[in-house]
């Protein structure tokens, strides 16, 4: 079970443009890491010339650091990124003037392209994998051909001629001028593939993340008024909770529409939509409000950090301009609401249901006086006011 929530957080980090790209370079850094690291030894071991076992040195060293600050200081990933990009790029570039100690290792360019794209993106992803390409046609064709290693005994190989780049005859240099121009196109094509993958996977995370969003958004909003509902009224009170010690108390206001369930018999049900919405409007008027629709003709509304005196005159402010609102469907319609107000500690038996219920005591306090009128609910705990 904690093996499928590590994998399906994972998956759906995925989704993040920022967590798939630390996730790939460190993906694609640890792989480096690996392969250099293993390249390193045999080139030691192996070579009599040191150079290139040197400069894989360097690059697993950069490989390794890369891979631990973007998994330990992952605030500065973009950085990390960067840096790597530039190390990518100088090792590429460079194999295209080498070919490594056999003159054949340029075939690894071809996947240059390819790791950019999937890894730093549409936008960055063109950039290393451009300039490899101008390293390529550079040391390949022009204007740097002639300076390339082993340029005048690959051209000898080219025209059918075996020739060695080691003096105990043993490494061919074979990377003729065919071979280039195969190597050049298969570059062309992997960065083609490249791209367009990565704009696929581009496109289709961005429809995904826009779904993700539209469902979390009605799951979390009233579809008539647009007010938050009761699954994002839990989610405020939790973060409250959770930073009680940020906050001095929570008020509540519980408004409930006076007779609606006439207003539906007598003026249909299409009216009584457009009086909650004239509500839902009033009550969003008020500066720092979390306004909820509780449902039917329910509302909370809350504010942090409040004394009793602001709660009841924001909650009489509610109720008269409710009381005086006009409709041009039926002019001489009046609605009501009865509002029960109450004032709690944010402390440790804070929560989202003793919050509903003291609030529902108050509001049926205030319709048991008569209704059209606001109500204070008293509480138990006297909860500390705020000046």
């Amino acid at each position: 079970m904690k093996f499928k929530n590590f994998w399906n957080k994972a998956v759906n980090g995925l989704l993040n443009d920022k967590y798939r790209q630390s996730f790939l370079v460190c993906v694609l850094s640890g792989l480096s890491a690996l392969i250099v690291g293993v390249s390193t030894i045999t080139h030691f071991l192996r070579d009599s010339d040191k150079t290139f076992a040197f400069i894989c040195t360097g690059i697993l060293v950069l490989s390794l650091l890369i891979f631990f600050l973007t998994l330990f200081v992952n605030k500065y990933a973009a950085v990390w990124r960067r840096i790597f990009m530039v190390g990518i790029i100088a090792f590429f570039s460079y194999l295209c003037y080498d070919g490594g100690p056999d003159g054949f290792l340029h075939v690894w360019v071809i996947l240059v392209p390819t790791f950019a794209f999937i890894t730093f993106g549409l936008t960055e992803g063109f950039i290393p994998a451009i300039i490899v390409l101008l390293a390529m046609v550079a040391f390949f064709w022009w204007p740097l051909s002639d300076l390339r290693k082993y340029a005048d005994l690959q051209k000898l190989s080219g025209q059918g001629t075996p020739t060695y780049i080691d003096a105990e005859q043993t490494q061919l240099a074979v990377f003729s001028e065919n071979l280039r121009i195969r190597l050049s196109l298969l570059y062309l094509v992997t960065m083609a593939l490249g791209f367009f993958s990565e704009l696929v996977r581009s496109v289709v995370a961005k429809r995904l993340q826009e779904f993700s969003n539209h469902y979390e958004y009605i799951s979390m909003h009233d579809s008539l008024t647009g007010l938050a509902n009761q699954n994002l009224l839990a989610k405020y009170l939790e973060e409250i909770s959770n930073n009680r010690e940020n906050y001095v108390n929570l008020g509540c206001l519980f408004v409930d529409v006076d007779a609606f369930k006439n207003v539906n018999d007598s003026y249909g049900h299409l009216f009584g939509n457009a009086v909650l919405v004239k509500i839902a409007d009033i009550l969003s008027e008020e500066h720092n409000a979390f306004v909820c629709r509780w449902g039917g003709d329910e509302y909370v509304i809350c504010f942090k950090n409040i004394n009793e005196s602001l709660l009841m005159r924001i909650g009489e402010k509610y109720r008269a301009t409710i009381s005086a609102c006009t409709f041009e469907e039926h002019k001489d319609f009046h609605i009501t609401v009865s509002i029960g107000a109450v004032i709690l500690p944010i402390d440790e038996s804070f929560n989202f249901n003793h919050v509903l219920d003291l609030a529902d005591k108050a509001n049926r306090q205030a319709k048991n006086k008569g209704k059209d009128n606001v109500s204070m609910a008293e509480i138990a705990i006297k909860p500390k006011s705020v000046k």
